[in-house]
Order: C-alpha cells, then structure tokens, then sequence
C-alpha cells in the first residue's frame, strides 16, 4: 500500500494549491491501485469489467449549487467495459463506494472542525439515498511548522504548537462514528465505512520535499485510521456487500 508515499512524491514535485482538484484526484489515483493491489474482490471486478470508477463525480445535475464526490466506485451505466488491469474510468450507474479526499494544509483550528462535519454529513446523505454504499473519508493533514499559501501573494503562516494540533485533530477524525468492522451495512445513517488518515509535513516552499510522517502523532499501523486499515474497512464492505 503505497498511495501515502507516492502522494508525498507527487506533492514534492507539483507543489499545493488549495483551489485546484489535482492533489485530490491524485490521491484517489493512487488509492485506487491500492485498492486493486490489495483487494480480491476489487482485482476480480477490475479484471472482468463489472466496475468502473469517476472522479469529481455529480450525483445531481441541472443542480446550479450542486456538490461533487472526489471518487466513487461501481457499476458501469454502459455495459459492458472491457477488461483490464485496472477500473476504467466511466460514469457508474450505481454508487457502491465513494470517498471524500480532504486535505488540512493550514489553519488547522478552523479546517479541522469544518472537515469532519464534512466528512460526517457525508456519509448520512449518501447512506439515506442508499445504506448499502461503502462510504469512506481520507484526510492529509499538514503538520509543518509553517506554510507557504499561494493564495496569500507567498506570505507563510506559523504553525504554532503542531504537534498537539495534529494530534487533536487525528483523533478527532477516529471519534467519527463507525459501522461494523464486519463490514455489513449497520443501517446507522451517519456511520462512515472507513476512515484514513495521512499525516504529511510539507511547507510549499520550492525546493522543500515534502515528508511522509510515520511516527506520533501519526496513527500508528493498528489504529483504525491509519491508511492500511481503511484499505482494508473498504475491501472487507465490499466483499461483504458487493462480492461475487
């Protein structure tokens, strides 16, 4: 499972804009091979063409405040797809996975709060249209000790005792509430499938890589938030709930 080191490549070399959808279209790139990689279930769907996949997906249209989904996952509207080694991309006609990618670069205080009520109104608007959808949230979280913020004509913002903010906000995002690790759907609206959690530490400063943070406050590798344990909550939901 490598999504959280390429994605960590990948921020090194393009470098953040918080008003561009890129980073988070990479993030779900890369998590979708993971899933592939990883998952029996999903390398079967993948391989016979019954699954398909979207980015930035509408579940509204002719909506003028309407609201995208970063990925979503299932079957294809037209069949049949070819196979191949990986999902196609195409628009699914039902929606059993979807994944809301966020990131919290800066101004943690504040963006922390507004992304897990996010992330939480989420999963009770997608589960009221259909409890069956695996329903996941993944979160980067920032926790250099100062950010560099294009939309701020390059001026740079002080993180002021990061290691505590990280680490408070970590474990707000593992209080959400969660459906059964069984991965059957619980019929609790509000209940997220799986969480993730990715800490990085990245100023956006050209010529500063950025890093990826394994060690505290980064959810170490049995909690149910670190990123191998929600690849491994949606695999489990979607064998339970969509395998052969």
């Amino acid at each position: 499972m490598n999504a959280d080191k390429d994605f960590v490549k990948y921020l090194s070399e393009t470098g953040y804009h918080p008003r561009s959808s890129k980073h988070g279209d990479k993030l779900c790139e890369l998590l979708l091979r993971d899933l592939i990689d990883e998952c029996p279930a999903f390398r079967a769907a993948s391989a016979d063409g019954t699954v398909c996949f979207d980015l930035n997906y509408s579940p509204a249209t002719n909506v003028p405040l309407g609201w995208n989904i970063d990925l979503v996952i299932g079957p294809p509207a037209a069949k049949p797809l070819e196979p191949s080694k990986g999902f196609a991309r195409s628009t699914p006609s039902e929606l059993w996975v979807a994944v809301d990618a966020k990131t919290i670069m800066t101004e943690h205080g504040k963006a922390r709060r507004n992304r897990q009520r996010d992330i939480n109104s989420f999963a009770t608007i997608l589960h009221m249209k259909n409890p069956k959808t695996i329903v996941g949230g993944l979160v980067v979280i920032n926790m250099a000790s100062s950010f560099r913020s294009p939309l701020r004509n390059g001026e740079t913002t002080i993180h002021t005792n990061i290691s505590r903010l990280v680490a408070e906000t970590v474990q707000l995002f593992q209080d959400l509430p969660r459906a059964p690790s069984s991965g059957l759907a619980s019929g609790n609206l509000n209940q997220i499938d799986a969480m993730g959690v990715i800490i990085v530490e990245y100023s956006n400063v050209d010529g500063e890589p950025a890093k990826l943070v394994t060690g505290p406050p980064a959810p170490p590798p049995q909690s149910p938030v670190h990123y191998a344990s929600f690849v491994r909550d949606i695999c489990a939901a979607f064998g339970s709930r969509f395998g052969p």
